[in-house]
Order: C-alpha cells, then structure tokens, then sequence
C-alpha cells in the first residue's frame, strides 16, 4: 500500500512571521512535494487576545511571497473567517473535553502561576512544569486562595508515547516526565493549543506533521492525548522534527517587525530569491532561487541537524 502523505501548515496570526517560520514552511512544503501529497493550511486563531488583522493577512502575503501554494484550506482572510477560524469550532472541543472529563481523565486546577512557580520549586521540579499539585490532593478543584477560576488539566499517564520518525522507525518520549499535566482548558473557558491541534490534525487527515525540535515534547504530549481520545490517524502519523534557526544568543527567534521578520523583508525585496539562497546553502543547493530550485535537490538527509543563525542571514543580504 502507497504511504498518501498528507501533512500541513499552521501559523498564528498572533505576530508577523519571521525568518523560522518560512524555513518550516519550506521544509513542510518541500517534505510533501517531493513526494506528491497533499498540504493543507490550517490556521492558529484560538489566542483571540493577541489576533490581529494585520498578522491574518501578513500570513497570506508571506506564503504568496514565498511561492509555497497549498491544496485545502482557506485561499484568502475573507475565506479563513468565514469557514476555517478555530473559533467556529468550539462546541467539537467543548464535546472532547466532555469526554475526558467523564472518563476521569482530567481534573480541575485553580492554581495562580505564582503558586505553580512556588510548589514546582519546593518540590524540586522544573520551573516550567506543573507540579501536580491538584492532581490528587484537589480532584475538585477548590479555589486555591488567588480567588480566580479554574483551568482543567489533563492527567497525563506514565510511560513513553511511541513515535515515528519521517522515515517510519519508532522512537520513545516521555511527556510525564518532559510536559506532565498540562492545560485541556483554559481559565477563561477557552481549549487549549493541544487539544484544538490534534482534533484539528484529526479532522483533516494529517498523518505527516513537521515542526521544530522544540516541540518534540508536544509530539509526545499530544500523542498520549490522541491516545486518550482514541483518535485513528494522529496516533499513526510521522513526525519530522527539523532544525531551528536562533538568535546571536541561541535564543528562538519571535515575531516581531524587525529584519527577521517576513514583512520588513517583503519590503526591502521583491522576490524571496535572498531567503532561498540562504536555505540553499544549508541544504548543499547552490544558487536556488525559488522553492522550486530547492525541490529539484531535496533529501531529508541534507538538511542540517544543528540550527542555522539569523545573524549569517543578515550578513548575506549586507
């Protein structure tokens, strides 16, 4: 049977996009050009608080820019409004979470950031990483002092998630160890990025997803809650995990207006040939020009597995 590869973009209209966003654009769309499958575009808009118009049609203007077409989902910000927001499917979110909770796997959580701060340094634990300390000893989520209202976080199993790599060869995270319970719900009502993603991913069809090496402990959380939720093709899907490109001080690069971002260099270039050339060096292509010069010599096995820098774009466009 013929692997029918079908992976997918997802920005968030939350910031103008940058140099890291079109380096896993172009990873994704070369990924699933090269081997005839389909690219879906699927965009982020659940943070309703930091959305913008502007960084909606920054989105449209980048990939036209960049000459990556795609084959489903919304064509311009009249279209993605209209059928494909995330804000349009919030009762299919609200329905799993339901489920979850009826099945015992979650539990709320009134917990401040402060106090999560707090006990996850008493306890020893990352900074970053809930403690649990409602998992068992608040089933109920009783308000925890700061007076707010309270999240619903999902209680993570133990063990390792599988996963597969690009090529299909299984691996192991531990998202109990490397995310532990984290938020199905929001405080103010609202699904988590997780939840939304893989039901999303879900409902598309996506057995292919691309994203940075950071988010290799997200492959492995939203997994056990694939998992959990018994869904069918995300449990199955393939990963590729590519390399980052960082600031001088080996920090993600975040969007913004500066030079990094797509927009500043939408203005100062009319074509992308300056950010495929870039992308060409690292990959051992010289000269390219376009993503279709890229395609011609694309291998997995030629991208870099340590990150690229901003700081040697900038000086290749001096």
């Amino acid at each position: 049977m013929t692997y029918a590869l079908k992976t997918r973009i997802a920005p968030t209209p939350s910031g103008y996009l940058h140099l890291g966003n079109a380096w896993s654009f172009t990873l994704t769309w070369l990924a699933v050009r090269s081997k005839g499958g389909a690219l879906h575009l699927r965009i982020d808009d659940l943070d309703s608080a930091r959305f913008r118009d502007a960084y909606l049609e920054d989105i449209f203007e980048s990939l036209r820019w960049l000459g990556l077409d795609w084959d489903t989902g919304p064509r311009d910000a009249a279209a993605f409004k209209s059928a494909y927001s995330q804000r349009l499917k919030m009762d299919r979110y609200h329905r799993e979470v339901s489920r979850l909770q009826a099945a015992g796997a979650s539990y709320l959580c009134a917990c401040s950031r402060e106090k999560i701060r707090a006990d996850a340094a008493a306890s020893g634990k990352p900074l970053h990483l809930y403690p649990g300390t409602c998992r068992d000893s608040n089933p109920e989520g009783k308000d925890d002092g700061d007076g707010g209202p309270a999240a619903l976080r999902y209680r993570m199993p133990r063990g390792a998630a599988r996963v597969r790599d690009a090529e299909g060869e299984a691996f192991d995270l531990h998202p109990d160890r490397d995310v532990g319970d984290f938020v199905l719900r929001q405080k103010n009502g609202d699904p988590s990025y997780h939840l939304a993603s893989i039901l999303d991913d879900e409902d598309t069809g996506i057995n292919f997803v691309v994203r940075g090496l950071d988010l290799m402990p997200s492959t492995g959380a939203q997994l056990a809650l694939a998992s959990t939720l018994g869904l069918e093709t995300f449990p199955r899907a393939r990963f590729w995990h590519h390399s980052l490109i960082l600031g001088d001080e080996g920090q993600k690069l975040s969007k913004s207006e500066g030079s990094e971002s797509l927009r500043s260099l939408r203005a100062r270039f009319s074509d992308p040939a300056p950010v495929f050339r870039f992308f060409g060096a690292a990959m051992g292509i010289a000269e390219a020009a376009s993503a279709r010069d890229l395609l011609a010599g694309f291998d997995l096995k030629r991208i870099p597995a340590k990150p690229l820098y901003l700081s040697d774009f900038l000086k290749s466009i001096e």
